[in-house]
Formats: structure tokens, sequence, C-alpha cells
């Protein structure tokens, strides 16, 4: 299909590589402009370059847990296109891939500053200075199960990420905004985010994974979240894990 997301405005966060990218992809396949976003100013210019032969897009760079980056990345936005339709906070880090009693209060907080505190000032800003809207939150598989040690501040992250969609979505209908919210729980995918040891855990664990997902199969999800072809969905989750959690016991 194409033009499903024509004439709406996206903000993908951490759309310079990885799953964020082949986001950044579709939605500009389906008609979309789009923001992408990074701390990686050099990396961020090329790709924007790259992907601005299939349609208008923008680079921004920004630390997804500086306030003063989102309302630099809003403003801009907003002031070049008019309007804004679609929020992804995908930007994104794996942690420190340590136990839980090894991991030091920095590296803890840097995992929530990033993967959960970066979220909560994306949707904040999204509910109060979209009219109406889409926001997809990438949480991942690991906030719904932790099937292995190592990734507690990460799970923890993901977790919050899970519920804050809720909540968000929650209020957003409460409060009379035409705003959804929902999130995408991906499982195994190939990014730079897994690490090999965590992916040799996962393929070495009870857990049904038949192969390593591609990040053009989230982005589909996405894609569908962000369209009026989901215009009743909000609250929901999404999990795309190639049968981790329905192999479970």
């Amino acid at each position: 299909m194409v033009n499903r997301l024509a004439n709406k405005v996206a903000i993908v966060t951490g759309g310079i590589s990885g799953i964020g990218k082949a986001i950044a992809q579709d939605f500009l396949a389906e008609g979309a402009t789009v923001v992408v976003t990074g701390r990686r100013e050099a990396v961020g210019k090329q790709v924007a370059a790259e992907l601005s032969q299939q349609g208008e897009v923008l680079y921004l760079k920004q630390d997804v847990s500086e306030e003063t980056d989102w309302q630099k990345v809003v403003d801009t936005t907003l002031a070049t296109f008019g309007h804004w339709d679609i929020l992804v906070n995908n930007a994104g880090i794996g942690g420190a891939n340590k136990l839980i009693a090894d991991t030091s209060l920095d590296e803890w907080q840097q995992v929530m500053d990033i993967n959960l505190t970066g979220t909560f000032i994306g949707v904040r800003e999204a509910l109060n200075r979209m009219d109406k809207g889409s926001i997809v939150n990438v949480s991942s598989v690991l906030g719904i199960i932790t099937p292995m040690p190592g990734v507690g501040s990460y799970a923890a992250s993901k977790a919050g990420t899970r519920l804050l969609t809720k909540a968000a979505a929650v209020e957003a209908v409460k409060t009379g905004k035409q705003i959804r919210v929902n999130s995408i729980h991906p499982g195994l995918v190939g990014t730079d985010i897994v690490s090999d040891d965590l992916k040799n855990a996962l393929q070495a664990s009870d857990d049904v994974i038949p192969a390593i997902g591609e990040p053009a199969d989230v982005a589909k999800a996405v894609t569908y979240l962000a369209s009026d072809e989901s215009s009743y969905t909000t609250g929901s989750e999404i999990v795309l894990d190639g049968g981790t959690l329905a192999g479970r016991q």
C-alpha cells in the first residue's frame, strides 16, 4: 500500500539507524514527511541525505533525555511544516548488560534517562502540542518478560514505557484529546543495540525464537499504528517476537 500517511508529519527519535531508520523509510514510502533525530550529527546528516531520495526528510540533532532538545525539535518541526501528526519514541540504549547487583547508579540512571524519561518527555510534548495524531512508543518483549539475568535496567525501562503508554492513552481519552497512544514490543531484532552476548543468551533459552527479526518487520507495525487504519486502537500493545511469548510455559 502507499500514501497511508500522506499529508502527515512524523518525528522519529533514534531515526538514523536500526529500527528507527526502517520506520522512517516505511513512513516516507507511505507519503509522510519525516523528521529523524539522533545524537550522532554526521551520521544523521548522511542518513537524511540518503532518505531524501524517497521523500521529504529533515534531520535534527537530539538527546532525548534533554528537555530543551525536545522543545527545539518540536518548535523546528512546527515552524518548518506547520503541523505535527505522529511521534515515534524509538531512541534507546541497551544498558550495561550486568546483573542488578553489579549495576552502578550511573549505569542505571543512563538507561532510565534515555529509554524512559526521554519517552515521557516526548509523550508530554505530543499531548500538549499535537492537535490530533498518533504516538507510538517502542518498548520491548523484555518489558513484559525477563527470561535471563543481566537485563534488569533495560527491562525496567521498557516495562515503564509499556505502562506509561497505557496511562497516556487513558488520559488522552479522558481529556478529550484526539491522540492515540500505543506501544510495540519487538523481540530479538538484528540491530546494533542487541549485543552478541544477548543474542546468544536468547537463542540458548527455552523461548521460541525461530529467527532474528528484521527492522522492517517492526516498521510495518508502527506504520499501521501511525495511520488512520488504527483509529480505534489506543492503549494497546503489539508484540513482534517470532512466537517468544506464545511459546513460554
